[in-house]
């Protein structure tokens, strides 16, 4: 897509305090508006020589062997992942006379592609399955890692009268404005996990053990081969001991609060460190040419080196091989339930000719994974309701921010070099994953008094503003805190000029994130250094973890799904009864309707959550491949 053109320079200059605020927004967003980019440019901050080379690019041998590696992987379909538009609406011609697809998977996320790779294992060879994506599909080398870039890849506009509207529909980062608590995500084929940390944690039991969760999961043995799994598939790997300066003093900072060795943890990632899951020929178990990790320090901006598991790596391609169909810039607005099927209706995002439109197009399918994420996947399903197609009274609400927060520590004695570099070459000490290990607060019995707090890398494309907001010219001074927990899961949707957002109200003055808060201060003492709270970000909390929506209950009053990811019939209160037809235990469902993703949460977890979105969505498919009501669909 083409990037927008940069405001005009003869508008008026404001103040510095003024750009770093809005320059703030933006990294806090991982966006900025045009104007913001404009402004940035023209008044660099003084003192930023050492970081100042980042602003500018050239041509990146690792870059480019990235993008040759992902064609060749590929090569079999094209070099891309992606369908062609045009076999979608050919498709859509047939709707009248025939139900095309046996599946429809909305969305391509951890929950998403999981369902796709597995369900399409398993398909009859008559059998048609696709994946509808609203972003497009990012090739590794062409991640942003510049702050102009990353500032025009923000889907929605982050300053004036038009904050949170849409206006780059294909962007990469998703930004969702709220009253107490903004939510960024990922948008393209992979979802999620193109910009995520790829930190792979497993919940504390005690979460599946609280009265909102299915009894069906109480064991924490159910999900467990599920997640052992996901562990292979993604290829988990344990961060070395002190590969890097922020994990060596991380661990040192860590000793001085706490002897207990289950208090600081190396990490498992989702990142090729070295060759041992690679063959001779550079493939990963899934057929994917990848290379080692040259910890550069840029996961959350877009691996360019190929490094990162993304799902683009693994089950995706394998669902390519079985022969799923993925159409990019689709963009899902409501379900029809109809006589036997589902009628899915989106819009398809046409980016050519130097302008947007949007073409609507429909496609029938006999099951339906909703994976669009959290908030996403509930604001389809409300979109969706009809006198024929009701649910749970309780859908959109029970959302959690995974009790997300983000601090930082100044003025530090040790090095810790958290400035990302990019896929450039360097002699500078190796910055490392974005996050590497985690502190688990884990005293208290109370779940909802436990922490976990994780360093953090900050990516090249925003390096020369945090050099400007923490006063560290070489960002060797300072350390990033990310904390999460468990909130109370208070937040609901509601629409709001006609955009879903979230409402929580007192969220900003509850006492959990006072807790939060309180810890950060001491881990800054422990480190030798002080805690800063950057105001220009403002008093809004930020989440990359955005759960529930959709959750799971075994009672349709109080949650929208069941343990199998089936959408409770809401007709008659979601009558709970004896009824067969539901699965044993079940209320009434609507038959092949399914979520998949993060909506599914029925509390906070407290880690990061795409383990358990994948373990539960492994599970899930698992059920349905086996369940005999669509024995004409899978071979079980």
């Amino acid at each position: 897509m083409n990037a927008p053109k940069p405001a005009s320079n003869n508008s008026r200059t404001p103040s510095r305090r003024a750009i770093l605020k809005s320059a703030a927004v933006a990294a806090t967003t991982l966006a900025a508006s045009r104007s913001a980019t404009a402004q940035q440019q023209q008044r660099a901050p003084s003192g930023l020589v050492q970081i100042g080379k980042r602003t500018k690019t050239s041509d990146s041998p690792l870059k480019q062997q990235a993008t040759m590696d992902y064609e060749r992987s590929l090569a079999g379909y094209g070099g891309r992942l992606a369908n062609p538009i045009r076999d979608l609406f050919l498709t859509a011609k047939k709707n009248k006379s025939e139900v095309p697809f046996a599946v429809v998977v909305i969305g391509s996320g951890y929950g998403s592609s999981i369902m796709a790779a597995k369900l399409s294992q398993h398909l009859r060879d008559d059998q048609r399955i696709c994946i509808l994506e609203r972003g497009k599909e990012w090739v590794p080398g062409t991640f942003p890692d510049t702050f102009a870039n990353v500032s025009n890849l923000s889907r929605a506009n982050i300053a004036g009268p038009t904050r949170g509207q849409v206006t780059q529909p294909l962007g990469l980062f998703n930004v969702m404005f709220n009253d107490e608590v903004n939510v960024l995500s990922g948008s393209g084929l992979g979802g999620g996990s193109l910009i995520n940390a790829s930190i792979a944690l497993k919940p504390d039991a005690e979460v599946f053990h609280q009265a909102k969760w299915p009894e069906a999961l109480r064991d924490a043995e159910t999900l467990q081969p599920y997640f052992e799994s996901v562990a292979r598939n993604l290829s988990l790997t344990r961060t070395p001991f002190d590969q890097t300066p922020k994990v060596r003093v991380r661990r040192m900072a860590a000793e001085s609060i706490s002897r207990d060795p289950r208090f600081y943890d190396r990490s498992n990632v989702s990142v090729m460190y070295d060759y041992r899951h690679l063959d001779k020929d550079l493939r990963n178990r899934q057929g994917m040419v990848q290379r080692p990790c040259t910890l550069c320090g840029d996961c959350i901006n877009g691996c360019n080196v190929g490094a990162k598991n993304t799902l683009a790596m693994n089950y995706l391609p394998v669902a390519k091989h079985n022969g799923a169909e993925m159409y990019t810039q689709v963009e899902v607005k409501s379900i029809r339930k109809m006589d036997g099927y589902y009628q899915v209706n989106m819009e398809y995002v046409d980016d050519r000719h130097n302008k947007v439109t949007r073409h609507p197009v429909s496609i029938n399918s006999k099951i339906v994974v909703v994976g669009a994420g959290s908030p996403a996947s509930a604001g389809i399903l409300l979109d969706s309701q009809a006198p024929n197609f009701q649910f749970s009274p309780f859908l959109g609400r029970g959302w959690s921010s995974n009790g997300d927060a983000i601090g930082f520590i100044t003025d530090m004695a040790r090095g810790t070099n958290i400035g990302g570099q990019g896929a450039y070459a360097t002699d500078k000490p190796p910055v490392g994953p974005t996050v590497q290990s985690s502190l688990h607060f884990h005293k208290e019995k109370e779940l909802k008094r436990r922490l976990l707090i994780q360093d953090a890398a900050i990516p090249r494309g925003v390096s020369n503003l945090f050099t400007a907001l923490l006063r560290d010219p070489a960002l060797n001074k300072s350390m990033v805190m990310l904390g999460m927990g468990h909130d109370s899961a208070e937040g609901r949707l509601v629409k709001k000029a006609g955009r879903w957002q979230i409402k929580w109200e007192g969220l900003k003055g509850s006492e959990y994130r006072k807790m939060v808060f309180g810890e950060f201060e001491r881990l800054a003492a422990a480190h030798g250094g002080k805690y800063k709270r950057l105001k220009a970000f403002g008093d809004n909390l930020v989440t990359v973890h955005p759960l529930g929506g959709c959750g799971m209950s075994d009672n349709p009053l109080y949650g929208t799904t069941n343990h199998l990811g089936e959408v409770y019939d809401g007709r008659n209160g979601g009558y709970v009864g004896d009824n067969s037809a539901c699965g044993v235990g079940s209320a009434a469902v609507h038959s092949g309707l399914y979520v998949a993703d993060g909506s599914l949460m029925s509390t906070a977890l407290g880690v990061n959550p795409f383990m358990t979105i994948a373990a539960l969505s492994d599970r899930i498919a698992q059920h349905i491949v086996m369940n005999p009501a669509w024995a004409e669909l899978f071979t079980g």
